[in-house]
């Protein structure tokens, strides 16, 4: 099975995650900030391409809940043409929904993701100190890790042939008993 990347496409950073050799597991991989020059962008994505070994990617698509292509998915999908001139590998949309708050839900569960209105406030009203740098990191994980959401969520329904299948002599697969 192909190495699959998905990238979760914002307007400040991407975030990346990889499916395993099987196509079973997605996880989150790495978040790049968006550069002014997109050169620059295609020139990160391809690095990674190629240290990864990636032969498609599955870009989030965030279509609204009535089906409706907006603003925010008609600049992905022109990212994703502007990609496509530069980045060689095939490229599939999937449908998005909710893969951020789910992103947020999954690190909020692991007690990783402090929502801001719950962190303390210093004695000048502002926020304790690494507060930024804090919540910086926050983001680029929720980016990965919605990058991670969507993968799976792809994986999950386009299932691979398992490795315990063989096919028979007839074209049909048998369980070989792992």
């Amino acid at each position: 099975m192909p190495r699959l990347m998905a990238l979760d496409v914002g307007e400040v950073r991407i975030g990346v995650a990889l499916s395993d050799a099987s196509g079973f597991l997605a996880s989150p991989y790495t978040t790049l900030r968006t550069a002014r020059d997109e050169a620059e962008t295609w020139a990160k994505l391809q690095q990674l391409i190629e240290e990864t070994e990636a032969e498609e990617l599955i870009i989030g698509l965030p279509i609204s809940l009535d089906g409706v292509i907006h603003a925010q998915a008609e600049r992905i999908i022109a990212f994703t043409e502007r990609l496509k001139t530069h980045i060689p590998l095939p490229v599939r949309f999937w449908d998005e929904r909710f893969s951020t708050v789910e992103a947020e839900r999954l690190l909020a569960e692991r007690g990783e993701y402090p929502r801001a209105r719950h962190q303390k406030r210093d004695s000048r009203g502002g926020k304790g100190s690494g507060g930024h740098r804090r919540k910086q990191r926050s983001q680029q994980e929720i980016d990965a890790l919605a990058a991670a959401v969507i993968l799976q969520e792809y994986l999950d329904q386009h299932p691979q042939q398992q490795a315990t299948e063989r096919p028979t002599r007839s074209g049909q697969t048998e369980d070989n008993g792992q």
